[in-house]
């Protein structure tokens, strides 16, 4: 039996709320998807933001760990189907539910149970390797979500990494205790002097500018994604919003060089005029 109309709405905005609590770059990419695939990713980024904010909005990490655990048993295969969640009713509504890999779920929570641990990385290859990590199963579901194969591209790592890092920004950007910045690499903050403590105690100062600055452009070097493999591929058009979304995050990626980092939460939710062009200059690169 379908859902009454008043309850679809009430999901939908209430995904929407959940999106726009971290990741107001959707709003522009999901323009440039096909109305189905849409409708297929709002709830999926739901969760994925519902997610992040476990992570960069519990001060209490046993109480974040209870969260994830919640999580884990209502997206299981057997408690999907009939969650009372409204993310997960409009994941079942738009039949995205039945096309995502369990395993890959289950690795979206690892990685937010692995950055609540908060181990550092050595350095800005360390720190490469951990986005890559945490965000290859997000990848992985949105390429379920609009009806691609496991397996059928392979993300490229650099912008995997790109997005990683700039959804740790928007984590720590809303932490206030001294593990907000724990992802910040050792030799880093060595050679420029600072403690994680730093971080929140002086986030103006230039020292911390020069640091962030030196992080930002050492992750340009993580590698140029190319186009030319999906540009003329059939079917792969499912992934406009995935590209139009990442080229949005190397634009604001870009735009944090020149702030200093007690603007930082209040720059990572501007959405600019431009931000149209850039998301559409990436998404008709995959017309079929």
């Amino acid at each position: 039996m379908s859902a009454p109309a008043g309850e679809k709405d009430n999901d939908r905005l209430f995904c929407w709320e959940q999106v726009t609590r971290t990741n107001q770059a959707f709003r522009v990419s999901h323009v440039f998807a096909s109305r189905d695939d849409a409708d297929r990713l709002l709830p999926l980024y739901a969760l994925f933001s519902i997610i992040e904010q476990i992570c960069g909005r519990s001060s209490d990490e046993d109480l974040a760990r209870s969260k994830l655990a919640w999580w884990r048993i209502e997206c299981s295969q057997e408690n999907l189907p009939d969650s009372p969640h409204p993310v997960l009713r409009e994941l079942q509504r738009t039949g995205v539910s039945v096309r995502l890999d369990p395993a890959a779920i289950t690795r979206l929570l690892d990685g937010a149970e692995n950055r609540l641990e908060a181990r550092p990385p050595s350095d800005i290859s360390d720190l490469m390797n951990l986005c890559v990590d945490f965000q290859q199963p997000l990848f992985e579901l949105e390429m379920s979500a609009c009806g691609l194969t496991p397996g059928t591209i392979e993300a490229s790592p650099g912008r995997l990494a790109r997005s990683g890092l700039l959804q740790l920004f928007r984590e720590s950007s809303k932490q206030s205790g001294q593990g907000a910045y724990w992802w910040i690499p050792l030799n880093l903050l060595a050679k420029h002097g600072l403690s994680r403590n730093d971080f929140i105690n002086d986030p103006g100062s230039a020292k911390i500018s020069a640091l962030l600055t030196e992080l930002l452009t050492e992750s340009e070097l993580w590698g140029q994604p190319s186009w030319k493999s999906y540009r003329h591929e059939a079917g792969f058009s499912v992934l406009r919003n995935y590209f139009a979304i990442n080229g949005l995050y190397v634009k604001k990626i870009n735009h944090l060089k020149g702030v200093t980092l007690d603007r930082y939460d209040a720059e990572l939710g501007r959405i600019r005029v431009s931000d149209l062009f850039v998301a559409w200059k990436c998404a008709r690169r995959l017309q079929a």
